[in-house]
């Protein structure tokens, strides 16, 4: 069995979405990358880390003793477990000030991923960076980090299986070019939207994403212009107007963002 993991490549086991939020990690300096990996799962991000040098050093962590002990396995079978440790965690709990520089959090739910970092903040830790894919309140998730002095310096729009994922590459400090301001002038400049449209649509889709005006994202917000076109027609207006007005005001900014591709 060991044999038969060793002979295949890592790139094979991980899915699209995780191959970018772990290459996502890598910077252009010389810092040597200690990563944590919370939900850590099978095991095979922290693989990918060590195994391709962007990490020198992992530490896989997970709430569940299943899925843990799977990563274990999985670790020795790649000849990695002099390098990659396994930790029961919940969130950072576990993980002393100094053990990690770098942190992969992916595939958990925005609030509970704000709960993890509020827990345990990850710059009391010496961590310094982060590459973060809440699976669900994206609004919320970037203005909470917004909110805590942190800069979002990276993000990407992936399409895995049908379905739109946003790592979002994270410094636990306000130092570094913050990109909301401009983000927002580039909307107010090519569609003529008020600022507070501006500010939502950043926190929707992400400031950075903006900036780099990719085809993915076009597709993803001429997806989410159809679905709420179609939520629109099935609602009663009188009897749901607080889900109607919802809806319709992300119907408004999912027009108001394929303008400024136009």
């Amino acid at each position: 069995m060991a044999m038969d993991l060793n002979m295949n490549s890592i790139e094979g086991r991980l899915s699209k979405r995780l191959l970018c939020v772990a290459n996502m990690l890598k910077d252009d300096d010389d810092v040597e990358l200690h990563a944590c990996d919370v939900g850590c799962d099978h095991g095979y991000v922290s693989i990918y880390l060590v195994q391709k040098d962007i990490a020198k050093s992992a530490i896989a962590m997970d709430v569940r003793q299943g899925p843990l002990s799977g990563a274990k396995e999985n670790i020795k079978a790649f000849g990695l477990d002099d390098r990659i440790k396994t930790r029961l965690s919940d969130g950072l709990k576990e993980l002393s000030a100094g053990e990690a520089n770098a942190l992969i959090i992916a595939g958990m739910g925005g609030k509970l991923m704000i709960r993890l970092l509020e827990n345990n903040p990850p710059g009391d830790l010496g961590i310094e960076k982060a590459v973060l894919q809440p699976q669900s309140e994206l609004m919320e998730f970037r203005q909470f980090i917004r909110s805590q002095g942190y800069t979002i310096v990276d993000e990407e729009v992936i399409l895995d299986e049908g379905k739109y994922y946003f790592p979002i590459k994270v410094r636990f400090s306000s130092a570094g070019c913050n990109k909301l301001d401009e983000a927002i002038e580039l909307l107010i400049q090519k569609t003529k939207c008020d600022p507070k449209t501006a500010l939502n649509i950043c926190d929707r889709f992400g400031e950075i994403n903006i900036i780099k005006k990719t085809d993915i994202l076009k597709a993803y917000c001429e997806h989410g212009a159809q679905v709420s076109a179609s939520i629109l027609k099935a609602l009663d207006e009188k009897e749901h107007e607080a889900r109607y007005r919802e809806v319709e005001s992300a119907l408004l900014e999912n027009k108001v963002l394929l303008n400024y591709y136009m």
